[in-house]
């Protein structure tokens, strides 16, 4: 099964569903067309109502994850495929990308898989436009997931919200207390920029990477690298002494693989072991480096 979700992963969004599905119905015919909504709830949610002109808020999209099975972080690592979401908006609104907390680092056979289990919240920044009535507004949104256990179920959702808007300027009011506070807990484990950690440093000569930082109070440190096109990351070596972090990682870039789309290298480093403790995340633009060729 390790080896359907390595090919699905492989392939463009259509045909690895068309993959998954197929293969799945030859190798667990008993399970096939289970729904993997049986196995994930899908709750829309947001830290923000009225919201005003001019600001910005979060629709919250809540997975609950059925007991044993688990979904993915937006590098699945040696997984299946991590969810999407496709908000719409009313005109003059803007999204920008996706927010994801935390995930847990998980070793199998193949390698690392980066996934989250029982339940996660993840966040779309929305920014309002420059001028709002009293009035109300609905956002869709689209979402697509795989959920696995022994196998891998691909699921689908499309949920409503509507939230009050106000012409008050600065009338946006941020309460992240909903559904039993699990905004705010999963807020807290949203990775902060390793560039506003204090005498934190990035250093990248195209072919390492090297990340030091203070490690605070935790004893262990890990990096999850992010799949961009063009990027591959080696295996880091991350070490914990004297209250800082130092992750060195080789890198190989190759710009004729991008397929056009812009090259970067991003990763996290994360501290502890607790789903919250601290986390940190970065983005190189290759395009800024000396000596780089374009493709």
């Amino acid at each position: 099964m390790r080896r359907r979700r390595r090919l699905a992963r492989g392939l463009g969004s259509s045909a690895a569903v068309l993959l998954a599905s197929a293969v799945q119905a030859q190798l667990e015919p008993s399970l096939f067309g289970a729904p993997a909504e049986s196995r994930v709830s899908v709750q829309l949610l947001t830290d923000a109502d009225p919201i005003g002109p001019d600001q910005t808020f979060h629709i919250a999209v809540r997975f609950e994850i059925a007991r044993h099975w688990h979904m993915y972080w937006k590098n699945p690592g040696e997984g299946a495929i991590p969810p999407s979401i496709r908000v719409t908006t009313p005109p003059g609104y803007v999204t920008s990308e996706v927010l994801w907390p935390r995930p847990v680092a998980v070793t199998t056979s193949l390698g690392q898989e980066y996934s989250y289990f029982d339940e996660v919240v993840l966040f779309v920044p929305i920014t309002t436009p420059a001028t709002l009535g009293d009035a109300t507004v609905t956002f869709r949104v689209d979402m697509q997931w795989s959920v696995c256990r022994r196998l891998c179920l691909l699921g689908s959702a499309t949920r409503e919200i509507t939230i009050a808007t106000s012409s008050r300027p600065g009338a946006t009011r941020i309460a992240d207390g909903g559904t039993n506070g699990r905004l705010a807990a999963f807020k807290k484990r949203l990775p902060k920029p390793l560039a506003t950690l204090e005498g934190s440093q990035i250093q990248f000569d195209r072919s390492v990477l090297t990340l030091t930082g203070p490690a605070g109070n935790a004893t262990r440190a890990a990096f999850f690298g992010i799949d961009r096109p063009g990027v591959e990351f080696g295996a880091a070596e991350v070490t914990v002494g004297d209250g800082r972090f130092r992750v060195v990682v080789p890198v190989t870039l190759a710009p004729q693989n991008t397929g056009g789309r812009p090259m970067a290298v991003g990763g996290l480093v994360t501290l502890g072991k607790e789903a919250d403790d601290p986390s940190y995340d970065f983005v190189i633009e290759t395009n800024t480096l000396p000596g780089l060729s374009k493709p």
